[in-house]
Order: C-alpha cells, then sequence, then structure tokens
C-alpha cells in the first residue's frame, strides 16, 4: 500500500502530461493547418461561397477557410483572425491586431495571424504551466498575392 500510494502520484502526474501535452500540440498542428489553408485559397484570389451560394468577400473567404478548417477541433472567433498588408521590411504595420481585415491587390505581401486561448483540460497541469490554465497560441504566415483577375471578385 506505500508504494502503490508513493508511486499513484508521479504514475498519474506523468499520465494526464502525456494527455495534456497531446491535446495541446493537437490544437496547435489545427491551427497552424487552417491557417496555410486559408493563405493558399487566399494567395490566388479566390472566394468561396456562403450558405445562400452568393460569392463572400476575399476577406470573408480567408477568414469562413480557417475557421471551416479548425472547426473539429477549435472555435476560432472572427476577431482572433487578423489579414493585413506588410511593408518591404516585412514588419507589422501600427496598429494591426485592431485593423480591419485587408487582403490587398495583385502582388502585394500579406501577413494571416490567428490566434487561439488554449484552455488546458485538467487542473492538475494546467496552473503548473500556464498562468491561470490557459495558453496563448498563434500562427501566422506570410504571402504574395497572385497576379489574379480582380474583375472576377464579388
Amino acid at each position: 500500500m506505500i508504494e502503490m500510494g508513493a508511486l499513484l502520484l508521479p504514475f498519474l502526474l506523468l499520465l494526464f502530461s502525456v494527455f495534456e501535452f497531446g491535446w495541446y500540440f493537437f490544437h496547435e498542428h489545427t491551427l497552424q493547418y487552417a491557417t496555410r489553408e486559408g493563405m493558399r485559397m487566399a494567395l490566388v484570389g479566390g472566394v468561396v461561397n456562403d450558405e445562400n451560394g452568393d460569392p463572400l468577400s476575399r476577406e470573408a473567404s480567408i477568414v469562413k477557410t480557417i475557421q471551416e478548417n479548425a472547426a473539429w477541433a477549435m472555435d476560432i472567433d472572427t476577431d482572433d483572425i487578423s489579414i493585413f498588408v506588410v511593408g518591404d521590411n516585412y514588419q507589422n504595420p501600427e496598429g494591426w491586431e485592431t485593423a480591419a481585415p485587408n487582403v490587398g491587390n495583385p502582388a502585394d505581401y500579406l501577413r494571416v495571424v490567428v490566434e487561439y486561448e488554449h484552455t488546458f483540460l485538467t487542473p492538475l497541469i494546467g496552473p503548473i504551466l500556464s498562468d491561470g490554465g490557459t495558453i496563448n497560441m498563434r500562427a501566422q504566415g506570410t504571402y504574395r498575392n497572385e497576379l489574379f483577375d480582380t474583375s472576377t471578385e464579388a
């Protein structure tokens, strides 16, 4: 009984740690995948349709593509997706976090930043790894718009 009591806590800590890190990396991978898919659709100037079959704007199409590709694992709020034009120095412009989405013009360099607040499942591991049991995750990518035809946009 004493041996069981002495080994049970470290064993459970190890077991829950494996589960928590798997959950965290699953969310991290899903976030990166959804961001990449949104960028892939955006760089060619593509648009998707809404529920009624009407084409969305490019900004809304990027947001919808990211949200749909992440929906099976997480719920990403529209406010957590930033799309903006970067300058020649590839620096983020002032106020990019709160600016309205801007997909730019053909041949512009753009950046997509998607943020997500990951919540740990167990109260045992979360407070050890973060303050309050949550940790902020971010996936981003920079791409150059192709020379797509802007006359076909909605």
